[in-house]
């Protein structure tokens, strides 16, 4: 008996209502369908149920064996009871079928002229990018979506199989490898809504979640506008400068801050093909991975792929040690900063406060800027020299200026090697056209992977 208890919490437990993943809370006209429709097929098997067993229940007590019962007559088959118990079912599947049938193929695509939102959502080990091929953005873990229009995902995963799950608004649809899935949801409302994978895909398959943001259009509209905006730079000699440098040097080989500058929407996800190539061509060693864009990252409320709440304190323990927060990271086990004993950041604690402070400050700028100032393609690299921009562009993410080699070759030299490599080009217009092009003079047996820098100026 005292095991039933236990036993009985459990299952009540699963009738609670009111949870921010309860599947029969709905928000959107597909999820409020689906619900329907699960209802009508629930309560349809609960009708039968309790026909069969009853009548099960009462045939074994109204005509059990009694003593001195003689043994009935033995009799091969009644072909009016096989016909009905095969009719009988065969007419409620029907029944259920053509609901069913019909409600796939209206939700098969958003009500016509309704002017759907397009969105890319790709799944990775363990995080969500969510690509607006219309807007020009490139986000990760938060979805926003505007209040009242139809939202379009084309679904994919770039490693394992996902799923994609948000169950205040849609059901569950699988995210595959070389493979698109669709799904269409809407919001009627405005809030934020919980989502997550709902595929075994790994150790941090549990800690792999994400935030739907539904918000008026009015509001949609001003956070696209924010994410083309770039941020104020630092003030000079402050701790977010000391952190910007920082973050250049350890951490932009694998993630993005620049994706609000012209063209930042079409370099992002070049980098992201490269840094899978990267890790692909060696899973165990590769010093690069596929890792979320960082842009306006001040702006989120979580981190972690939905997993802590955006804050100070969280960011400095999540860059010191990831797996405090969320196990299994390929952050920590891939990026050179965590190649210490203990994989912890190999960095002083004032150094990882100074990059967490950069982070956060990562927002809309006042000047209303896009990026594609005149002199270096950023407001917050602006009036750098050569040294400074190799940082605060990424390059020394994979290049040391010495020998050795981080994901690229140590360029110790380069000025040298650079101008030989073709006939009537000085080492100089050799290596500017290698940054506007990096495919434009591939040295033999090297795979190119370096994005194109086309977007800085002269």
């Amino acid at each position: 008996m005292p095991i039933l208890l236990p036993i009985t919490a459990v299952i009540f437990a699963a009738c609670a209502t009111g949870n921010p993943q309860d599947t029969f809370t709905t928000a959107g006209p597909v999820a409020r369908d689906q619900a329907w429709l699960f209802r009508m097929i629930l309560w349809i098997a609960v009708v039968v149920f309790v026909l069969v067993e009853g009548t099960l229940v009462y045939i074994t007590i109204r005509y059990r064996r009694r003593p001195g019962d003689k043994m009935p007559v033995q009799t091969h088959g009644n072909n009016k009871l096989e016909i009905t118990w095969t009719v009988i079912p065969a007419l409620i599947l029907v029944g259920i079928a053509i609901p069913t049938i019909f409600q796939i193929w209206d939700l098969n695509e958003p009500p016509e002229g309704s002017n759907p939102l397009q969105v890319e959502a790709i799944g990775h080990q363990w995080w969500f990018e969510f690509r607006y091929p219309s807007e020009e953005i490139v986000t990760a873990n938060e979805l926003h979506i505007p209040v009242g229009r139809p939202i379009v995902f084309k679904l994919t995963s770039d490693d394992v199989i996902h799923s994609f799950w948000v169950p205040n608004l849609a059901g569950k649809v699988d995210m595959v490898p070389i493979n698109e899935n669709t799904l269409w949801f809407q919001a009627d409302e405005a809030g934020t809504f919980f989502g997550q994978c709902a595929e075994f895909c790994g150790l941090a398959h549990a800690m792999m979640r994400f935030r739907v943001i539904a918000e008026s259009q009015e509001d949609f509209d001003a956070w696209v506008k924010s994410m083309g905006t770039a941020p104020d730079a630092p003030a000079p000699n402050s701790g977010e400068e000391n952190g910007r440098d920082l973050f250049a040097r350890n951490c932009s080989t694998c993630h993005s801050t620049d994706g609000y500058r012209d063209g930042g929407y079409q370099a992002e996800i070049a980098l992201q093909a490269g840094r899978w190539s990267g890790w692909l061509a060696d899973p165990e060693n590769a010093a690069i991975v596929s890792a979320p864009s960082l842009t306006h990252f001040g702006l989120r409320n979580t981190f972690g792929a939905g997993i802590e709440e955006l804050t100070r304190e969280n960011l400095i323990t999540w860059i010191n040690d990831p797996s405090e927060i969320k196990i299994g990271t390929r952050m920590q086990k891939h990026a050179a900063i965590y190649d210490t004993p203990d994989r912890t950041a190999r960095l002083e604690r004032q150094e990882i406060i100074d990059i967490a402070d950069y982070l956060l400050s990562l927002v809309p700028g006042k000047g209303g800027d896009n990026g594609s100032g005149a002199s270096n393609g950023g407001s917050d690299v602006q009036g750098l020299d050569g040294q400074a921009l190799f940082a605060a562009n990424g390059c020394s993410g994979c290049h040391s200026t010495g020998a050795d080699r981080v994901v690229g070759p140590g360029l110790a030299g380069v000025g040298e090697s650079a101008g030989n490599r073709v006939s009537g080009l000085s080492a100089e217009e050799y290596i500017a056209q290698s940054l506007r092009d990096p495919t434009a003079y591939v040295v033999d047996d090297f795979a190119p992977v370096m994005p194109s820098f086309a977007r800085l100026s002269d």
